[in-house]
This record gives structure tokens, C-alpha cells and sequence, in this order.
């Protein structure tokens, strides 16, 4: 949650009816966005370059999920360079409030980071559960044990007890939370807008857990089974990145980054003059 200067802006925005404004010599300048139909469709009346609806959907994505949070009436403000990088980006929603402020590391690389120095997206679990063993791993081509041929096998399987706790590698939301087919009691959650995980054979599914379900970093999404096409209790776990299957224990995860400890308070005090002045 941002701090109560945020709140201020709520308020100035509400006042003026136009998109692009400019309050005096201290005040940067900022457009915003507001939600009629669409981000894509209202950033280009409010025209907004595609590059920063690219770098908004990228970077909020790990808090919004943009197919069912959004809502007519919400806000982006872009502060500063609406056409390049700019100084700042605040989403104003009617439950949520969330900014970040732009940042560049002693190696020249621009990012962009909350109020509390810290990149929105989070570092990811190397495993889903604890395991006994590794049965498979990922490998372009292996004998299927049921079905008797050679098939890739773009997963890792983690062989472990029957009902033992199965976690979200990252804060997420659920996409799928069913049976199907081959892969049995199978949950797919998306993180951000590049990255969806899967996991399979599950014996059963956490209470609550629905499709559009919003999860945390570490909480228990299902159990360990044998259910679909299994030999045996264990966990089948994918890692898709932009839709293609990679090797989860070979692939770089995301990290969360945080600015420069030697930077943080010049920083901090950047971001919330840059709140006081708008």
C-alpha cells in the first residue's frame, strides 16, 4: 500500500477533467489514462505510446490482472516522458492503489521499483515441494513408462509421498483448477504476463481454490497424488515462459531486485517528492 500523499492524487485527478496536465513549473508533467473499454484501446486516445502500454502490462501484471481486475473508471498515470521512460507510472484502482518509480543501477540499467525500493515481481521458489527424489527430468526425448515409446518430456517429475503439501512457486493467479486427461488434477497459475507454472497428478486441490483465485508465494495450492497417466505418486511440474516450455531447474528464474543500498533514501525521497508535487 502506497503512502497517504498518493491519496492526494486521487483527488486532483478527480477535479480536472482533462488527461494531460500541468499545474505549474515544479509539477512534472502527467497523463492519464482512464478506463473506458480497455488499456490498449484508451491509452492510444490518450496517445500514449505502445511502448509504455508494453512496459505497464509487464511491470503491473505481477499485481493486476489485467483480464478481470480492471474496471471502467480506473486510472494510469504516466509521469513524466510519455513516450519513452518515464518518471513514474500509478495505477488507481477502486480497491487497489499501486506505484512505481523509475531507477537507474551504476551499470546505466533502468527499472522500475515501489515506493520501498523493491521490483513488483518476486523471486521464485526453486521447487514446488519437498521431494524425495527427482524421477524424470526434462529431456527431449524419453521411453514413456506406460505407454511404451519415445517422447519428449518438457517437465520435471518430483517423486514424493502421496498427500504431501504442493506450494506456488511465485504469487500468481489460478488459471485452471481441474481434471484433465493424462495429467489428472492439474493447476495452472500465471505470474506476471510472461511466466505460467503446472502442476499435475495432484491427489486433490486446496480448499477455495477456484480459477481466477489469487495465490501467494509459498501457499499450498494441492497435494501430491497419482491421479491421469501416473505410475506412481509424484509431482509432474512445468515452467512455461511465453507460452514455451522450459527447464525449471536449468532456466533463470525471475529475482527480485531492489535498488542500491547506497541509493535507497535518495530514492525514497525522490519518489515521495515526486507524489507531493503532483
Amino acid at each position: 500500500m502506497l503512502s497517504r500523499t498518493l491519496f492526494l492524487i486521487v483527488s486532483i485527478l478527480l477535479i480536472s477533467p482533462s488527461s494531460a496536465l500541468t499545474y505549474g513549473s515544479n509539477t512534472p508533467e502527467h497523463t492519464t489514462i482512464t478506463i473506458t473499454r480497455s488499456l490498449n484501446y484508451d491509452a492510444k486516445k490518450a496517445n500514449i505510446s505502445p511502448k509504455i502500454v508494453d512496459d505497464i502490462i509487464r511491470i503491473f501484471s505481477w499485481e493486476i490482472d489485467f483480464n478481470r481486475d480492471l474496471r471502467k473508471g480506473d486510472r494510469f498515470i504516466i509521469v513524466g516522458n510519455r513516450g519513452a521512460n518515464p518518471s513514474a507510472l500509478i495505477y488507481i484502482g477502486a480497491t487497489k492503489r499501486v506505484a512505481v518509480f523509475s531507477y537507474t543501477d551504476k551499470l546505466g540499467r533502468t527499472g522500475y521499483y515501489d515506493i520501498n525500493g523493491k521490483s513488483l515481481y518476486p523471486s521464485f521458489l526453486r521447487a514446488p515441494l519437498k521431494y524425495k527424489r527427482i524421477s524424470s527430468k526434462f529431456q527431449r526425448k524419453r521411453f514413456h513408462p506406460i505407454l511404451k515409446t519415445w517422447r519428449p518430456h518438457r517437465a520435471v517429475d518430483y517423486a514424493a509421498k502421496t498427500g504431501a503439501p504442493v506450494y506456488s512457486v511465485a504469487s500468481g493467479v489460478v488459471q485452471y483448477r481441474k481434471r484433465m486427461g493424462a495429467l489428472g488434477n492439474v493447476i495452472y497459475i500465471k505470474h506476471g504476463s510472461n511466466y505460467v507454472t503446472v502442476y499435475a497428478h495432484l491427489s486433490k486441490f486446496s480448499s477455495g481454490l477456484r480459477p481466477s483465485s489469487k495465490v501467494r508465494k509459498g501457499q499450498v495450492i494441492g497435494y501430491v497424488g497419482s491421479t491421469g497417466r501416473s505410475t506412481g505418486p509424484h509431482l509432474h511440474y512445468e515452467l512455461r515462459y511465453k507460452g514455451i516450455r522450459k527447464n525449471p531447474l536449468t532456466h533463470p528464474l525471475p529475482k527480485q531486485k531492489q535498488v542500491d543500498p547506497s541509493d535507497y533514501w535518495r530514492f525514497k525521497n525522490k519518489a515521495n517528492a515526486l507524489l507531493r508535487s503532483l
